[in-house]
């Protein structure tokens, strides 16, 4: 049996992959860039950092969860200057105890503009 694509307008439009997919309790979210800041030659992390924190959490609302329900984050960063505003504003869209995480320095990103990409998965309870 396969997986649902949860339906997430209010994410950008995707490429060839799916934002959002649940497979019974298990929720999948793909990596999630800051394409406004970016876009806008915005390239600053904390600015990045937040427009991808809530585009995970739209993206988990729309399969019917909370920031509550993720439970592991997997964070790639293109350099450390970036882990402070990663600590700053995890406390203001995760609640202690604080999903597992992985974090993984990369040289680049798919666009030079790209300073950061975070990807999720949730357990729902219902």
């Amino acid at each position: 049996m396969g997986f649902e694509v949860v339906e997430t307008p209010a994410l950008p439009t995707p490429g060839q992959f799916s934002h959002v997919v649940r497979k019974g309790p298990f929720v999948f979210i793909s990596g999630q860039t800051a394409t406004v800041a970016a876009g806008e030659g915005n390239l600053d992390p904390e600015d990045q950092a937040r427009e991808i924190f809530g585009y995970l959490r739209t993206a988990i609302e729309s399969a019917g969860g909370t920031m509550a329900d993720i439970c592991k984050i997997n964070l790639f960063l293109t350099d450390g200057s970036q882990i402070p505003a990663i600590l700053e504003l995890r406390p203001q869209f995760f609640e202690q105890p604080y999903p597992a995480a992985t974090l993984v320095m990369v040289n680049g990103l798919f666009r030079r503009e790209l300073v950061m990409e975070i990807e999720a998965t949730a357990i729902l309870d219902s």
